[in-house]
């Protein structure tokens, strides 16, 4: 039960909805009469126990459910509650019957009066199995959230974000618990931060992951380009109601860079491959220009020239191992260039 906000001061009550706490940890109750008896028994008490009402009622509970080497301390507790002595702890059980299931309940006993001034008791009882493997679940959820490599961060039904781990703060500051309320445009510029806020509303109402979603955007504060590979998917409570949507987040950003280093190498290499095939293939200084920029142009650049010495091309010569350009300044030859081949 609880009350809505927002309304005009009266409580409006409401049923819990399935899955909660409650349906998990089998709470049930039970009361006990001044005579020591069973006097009220829950449909919750049926279920632990295996006992209905007709059956459980006007009985005494420690023969009705303790082993027989425990009934003599049993009674002794009995006989101190209805004397108005408080009790918990954890009392083994059995189901009535040949072969009944044994199991451990933890017991919080509580002194009740009647109307008429009696005394009596109302007993809570939880199963302790239930609970410890509400326990172990937590134990396993909170060694996988927040031990994680990964950036792990669950998304309410209002798109808030409910819960993050460390190293999901490490990446965008601050403390794990600094993130419960944020939302999407927290962490990612507008154009990114609308598409992600589509794709959580996509999960949450047909209920189909997500994943590889690629985001790009530098992280809070900072200038860098960034890039995430995020996975989506949603969760449910126990009965199947959705609760939110759950993202692992990976930082690929070395990923896209080692991605763009080979994607170059491999141009590169393609290139050089290229070249080799076609260039060389004939004498003439003028037609290897020309082949020379139909591999260059493209591929490597957009615009390209081949300029050549004039003397180069009149076959001026010079003696071996002593020609170089020649320089006005110098007087000697012409240093005239001329532009053999050209490309965009």
């Amino acid at each position: 039960m609880s009350e809505i906000p927002g309304t005009t001061g009266d409580v409006v009550w409401q049923s819990s909805p399935p899955g909660s706490i409650y349906d998990y940890i089998r709470v049930a109750s039970f009361s006990i009469g001044a005579d020591g008896l069973i006097e009220q028994w829950s449909r919750r008490a049926a279920g632990l126990f295996g006992m209905t009402s007709d059956e459980a009622i006007g009985r005494d509970p420690v023969e009705a459910f303790m082993p027989v080497e425990l009934r003599s301390d049993g009674h002794r507790r009995v006989g101190e509650i209805l004397d108005g002595r408080e009790w918990t702890g954890l009392v083994p059980f059995r189901m009535p019957g040949e072969g009944g299931a044994h199991g451990l309940a933890e017991v919080y006993v509580m002194p009740s009066e009647t109307a008429r001034g009696e005394r009596g008791a109302l007993c809570i009882v939880v199963d302790v199995r239930a609970l410890r493997r509400i326990e172990t679940d937590l134990a396993a959820s909170q060694a996988i959230f927040g031990q994680s490599p990964f950036g792990f961060v669950l998304f309410g039904t209002d798109f808030t974000v409910v819960r993050a781990n460390q190293r999901f703060a490490t990446v965008f500051g601050g403390a794990a618990d600094d993130h419960r309320g944020r939302t999407v445009d927290d962490y990612l510029p507008a154009p990114e931060a609308e598409r992600l806020g589509a794709t959580l509303k996509r999960v949450l109402e047909t209920g189909e992951s997500v994943t590889d979603l690629q985001l790009v955007g530098p992280t809070p504060g900072g200038t860098g380009r960034r890039h995430w590979s995020m996975n989506l998917y949603r969760v449910h409570s126990g009965a199947g109601r959705p609760v939110g949507v759950a993202g692992l987040a990976t930082d690929v950003t070395r990923r896209h860079i080692a991605a763009r280093e080979a994607a170059s190498a491999r141009r590169n290499l393609a290139l050089l491959n290229e070249a080799s095939a076609r260039i060389g293939n004939s004498l003439d200084l003028e037609t290897t220009a020309r082949e020379l920029l139909d591999v260059a142009v493209p591929g490597f650049c957009d615009l390209a020239a081949v300029d050549l010495y004039q003397g180069l091309l009149t076959g001026e010569e010079a003696a071996p191992g002593s020609w170089a350009p020649p320089h006005r300044e110098s007087g000697g030859g012409s240093a005239e260039l001329r532009r053999v081949a050209l490309a965009s």
